[in-house]
């Protein structure tokens, strides 16, 4: 399904080095025009040595790579037109190119194998940037299907399918945002999912249910790892959004969707995701489809193979050495108890300060780099013999634990030291924030699991044929989550779970199993997930969005009417 064809290298290695060479130059007088848009001499300069690029590709007949030079010169031509302007996008979208084509032609001389889908999301960035229509990834592999329909399944009691569709469409649109930005995807794929499984379930009875079940499948694949994400997928995402909307307007809320394409494509990336999970297992047994030998997961790996390491190394390289910082403080804590200490151990840690700095000083976070170069030189004459004292081993447990504060920092992405002060006061407060932070954190982290606690509660009384337990198991974590949430100071938070506790008590004693009593449940689950990725992003950003609690606030109002 996903195209590899092995490649004859030998035409590639002989104008490897020309072609290497060219795109370089292309890409720098691109660079220079993007710096300068007036410098159109620059864009005119790279269209030269993009034409001799485009004469290579046809020669060694790869494809895709043909096809994205070729965009790129269309791009670049209506951008010296002004046809296109040269927005950021535009030139993102170009400038991605420039990176991804040479990294395409190493892999395909390296591993001695084409794989055009590597290059799909550059070519539809262009074709967008160009106003053009995206191409798919189904039609890009010729992939087709005579009947996509997964049949009617009973549908949920839902009194106002409409109100419903608007809540739902919120709550989707509320994690697509995110997705397009890639910020805390794990929830924003949650919210989505949600939604369409939601709409999926409210309308089993009609033929609409198959276009949300295949959403579904498709946000499994993604939130389990076995789809990535990609540009032409967060268009895909983004016409389903489309979807809600026509149904919305259209008040036609059960029937099939008329886009084929669409549905085709959502169908394609259930087959190449693998993804066993519920909704993607029905759709692989109803419409059957096969699980591939190389699916999405194998050309995630190819392409960590053509762009080298992911964004997450700098995240993996922070834990390591807060890691090793760790092993230091120890070693000081030794020496603190134990003067005499041998030097070996003030030996290892030099070492261990000295490897920090270096890192640290090579992925250009330096004023940490120069804290741990100045405490260096102090534990290399500790390390030669020399005495320390109680106050020398304070200076250097402060300057650890402020460059640790730092560290936990930059973890969180935050990159920016420029405007660090090192004067005693801004560490002191660096590390009381550092430190609160941490408090905070635990606070969040266990509310999470609350959270988690109450919804794993909610799916057990439903499956164990409704034993009461649960729910007096839900009603108490409901009410030590509110707590943290005094404790944090969410306010809006700690009311929402105040409803949702209320709710579940008033109906404790009445029928679950009773259509209000469903509702109330598949209502008090939207609010849960809607405050558990509330709690993620304060987890990840220190605050949240306001508009992530409406979606909990308004169903718990619609739950009011009702009763």
């Amino acid at each position: 399904m996903i195209e590899v064809t092995p490649i004859n290298v030998t035409s590639i290695k002989v104008v490897h080095n020309e072609l290497g060479l060219s795109i370089e130059k292309a890409s720098r007088h691109f660079e220079a025009f993007a710096v300068d848009t007036s410098a159109q001499d620059q864009l005119r300069e790279s269209l030269t040595s993009l034409a001799e690029i485009v004469g290579v590709f046809k020669m060694l007949g790869l494809k895709r790579a043909l096809e994205l030079s070729e965009g790129m010169v269309l791009l670049s031509n209506a951008i010296l037109d002004a046809q296109v302007k040269a927005s950021d996008f535009a030139l993102s979208a170009l400038s991605h190119a420039y990176v991804g084509l040479p990294c395409y032609i190493e892999y395909v001389k390296d591993r001695e194998q084409a794989i055009p889908a590597l290059l799909d999301p550059f070519v539809n960035e262009i074709k967008a940037a160009l106003r053009q229509p995206i191409r798919l990834e189904s039609e890009l592999a010729g992939f087709t299907v005579d009947s996509i329909s997964l049949g009617a399944q009973g549908a949920s009691e839902e009194a106002d399918l409409a109100g419903l569709y608007g809540r739902m469409r919120q709550l989707y649109q509320l994690g697509l945002i995110g997705l397009i930005r890639e910020e805390n995807l794990e929830f924003k794929l949650q919210l989505m999912h949600r939604a369409v499984s939601r709409l999926a379930k409210a309308v089993g009875a009609g033929e609409g249910r198959t276009q949300w079940r295949l959403t579904e499948a498709v946000l499994e694949g993604l939130m389990s790892g076995d789809l990535s994400l990609s540009f032409t997928r967060k268009r895909v995402l983004s016409r389903v959004d489309a979807l809600i909307r026509q149904a919305l307007e259209s008040n036609d809320l059960s029937s099939a969707s008329d886009d084929a394409a669409l549905m085709a494509e959502l169908v394609y990336l259930i087959e190449i995701s693998s993804c066993s999970h519920s909704a993607a297992q029905e759709v692989h047994d109803k419409l059957g489809l096969d699980y591939l030998a190389f699916d999405d997961r194998a050309l995630q790996r190819e392409r960590s193979v053509m762009q080298g390491p992911n964004a997450e190394t700098i995240i993996v390289m922070v834990d390591a050495l807060k890691e090793e910082l760790a092993q230091a403080k120890q070693v000081l804590e030794i020496a603190a108890q134990d003067p005499e200490s041998s030097d070996a151990d003030m030996t290892s840690l030099a070492g261990l300060f000295q490897r920090t700095s270096d890192i640290l000083a090579v992925v250009g976070v330096q004023t940490p780099s120069q804290i741990l170069a100045g405490l260096l030189e102090k534990v290399k004459s500790w390390a030669d013999g020399n005495p320390f004292d109680r106050e020398g081993l304070l200076d250097v447990a402060d300057g650890l634990l402020y460059v640790e504060s730092m560290l936990s920092g930059l973890s969180r992405l935050d990159l920016n030291f420029e405007d660090t002060q090192q004067d005693d006061e801004a560490r002191k407060a660096l590390m009381a924030q550092s430190q609160l932070d941490e408090a905070q954190k635990i606070v969040v982290s266990e509310a999470q699991a609350g959270i988690g606690e109450a919804k794993k509660d909610i799916t057990s009384f439903i499956e164990s044929d409704f034993n009461t337990e649960y729910v007096q198991s839900v009603l108490d974590t409901l009410v030590s989550v509110r707590g943290a949430m005094d404790l944090l100071g969410l306010k809006r938070a700690s009311s929402i779970l105040t409803e949702c506790a209320e709710f579940v008590a008033a109906q404790k004693d009445a029928d679950f199993a009773s259509e209000s009593g469903q509702e109330i449940l598949e209502v008090i689950a939207d609010a849960l997930i809607a405050l558990e990725y509330y709690l993620s992003e304060i987890e990840l950003y220190g605050e949240a969005p306001v508009n992530v609690l409406d979606v909990a606030e308004q169903s718990l109002k619609g739950l009011e009417r009702a009763g």
